[in-house]
């Protein structure tokens, strides 16, 4: 077997010869992953301005000052990429992110409303999940196709204390001034995890920031290592902010939140959002003159990712990556790895091309195709 260095340089040479068009993954600048095994990997900080036998405590552990500096700086960035009131780059996961915001805005008992799983909602907020574990209870908001079914949704009654928007097969953006003009008592949550890097550009729902706060991974759309971000209007930093160690996680990785910053740094130069659009029109519409089948025509997506329409998607999912071209079990396709890795709009009939060969079984084919793009693509 294998050591685990061994395995680490096959991984790495494995992702080098592949194409990636998996919307929940993504590569981060070479410096943000440089930042991931800086000396902040070994660290502490724990913020407790508190009394402890009569002294009054800052932090729990010493040599704190340039980890205390690097959160500051890097929810700074945060808030100017996202143009929102506060930040929060502790969370360890999206997953914890939306477990933060739900546990401090939410009581048990309490309700809300979310994105079906069957129209792509995410499993999280389905019952046996984040409603079982904080004592909550959701329904599932009406849908039209791949749309909120708004005529529907204005007819359903009930004390809603939140409003979750966000999906894992996200295609679409929302009405914020319909939902809220219909639910003007409730929290309006968005759960950007596919979509967080098209946020910080400004290119996809540009009046994201009426949500009362915006939350997600920051490893899929968005170019940044494993892990989750909060942000959010200004009046809910407190009660976000105020709680969430020991609650929902203790060390909050600082390596980590180092690489985000990085990664922040690189999306405030760089109109990323603009160019994974550009990049999904493009393959959408290669596909389309194919004759590949795709979910939601004539829109497909407004997103940068889109869904292919077969039944067998598993068993495609398979075959495609013995083609060398990663798309996930659900028939999920996404443009944000091949755009941080170069790719324009004028590679994407080439990606297209080999999805067709690769889904006509034509493996040498599309790994040919694939070879011919791999030789184009750059790192970060």
């Amino acid at each position: 077997m294998a050591g685990v260095s061994d395995l680490i340089l096959k991984q790495e040479r494995y992702r080098r010869n592949v194409l990636p068009l998996q919307p929940s993954e993504n590569t981060i600048p070479r410096k943000a992953l440089k930042a991931l095994s800086s000396d902040f990997e070994q660290r502490y900080s724990l913020v407790l301005d508190s009394n402890y036998r009569e002294q009054t405590v800052h932090n729990a552990y010493a040599g704190t000052k340039h980890s205390e500096a690097l959160v500051e700086k890097v929810e700074n960035l945060a808030r100017k990429a996202f143009r929102s009131g506060f930040a929060d780059v502790r969370p360890i996961a999206g997953h914890l992110a939306a477990m933060q915001v739900l546990g401090s805005l939410l009581k048990k008992g309490e309700k809300f409303l979310y994105i079906p799983l069957e129209k792509g909602g995410y499993d999280g907020y389905t019952p046996p999940f984040l409603p079982t574990l904080l004592g909550l209870e959701g329904k599932e908001i009406p849908m039209k196709g791949w749309k909120i079914d708004y005529e529907k949704l204005s007819r359903i009654r009930g004390n809603f204390r939140a409003v979750i928007l966000g999906a894992s097969i996200f295609l679409h953006s929302y009405d914020m001034k319909i939902i809220r003009e219909m639910f003007p008592e409730s929290v309006i949550l968005y759960d950007a995890s596919h979509v967080l890097g098209l946020l910080a550009n400004g290119t996809f729902q540009k009046d994201f920031n009426d949500a009362d706060v915006v939350y997600g991974s920051t490893h899929k759309n968005f170019p940044g290592p494993q892990g989750g971000l909060i942000i959010g209007k200004k009046e809910l930093e407190e009660k976000i902010k105020s709680n969430p160690i020991w609650n929902y996680y203790d060390n909050f990785h600082l390596s980590r939140i180092a690489a985000l910053g990085i990664s922040l740094e690189y999306l405030l130069k760089r109109n990323y959002g603009k160019m994974c659009l550009e990049n999904r029109k493009s393959l959408v519409n290669s596909l389309k003159e194919r004759g590949v089948r795709l979910a939601n025509l004539p829109e497909v997506s407004e997103s940068a990712m889109f869904l292919l329409d077969y039944d067998n998607a598993p068993e495609i999912s398979r075959e495609l990556e013995g083609a060398n071209i990663l798309v996930d079990s659900v028939g999920r396709v996404g443009v944000n790895e091949v755009t941080m890795r170069g790719l324009t709009p004028k590679n994407m009939d080439t990606v297209g091309e080999a999805l067709e060969e690769g889904l006509k079984l034509n493996r040498k084919s599309a790994t040919r195709i694939v070879r011919e793009l791999l030789e184009q693509m750059t790192w970060p």
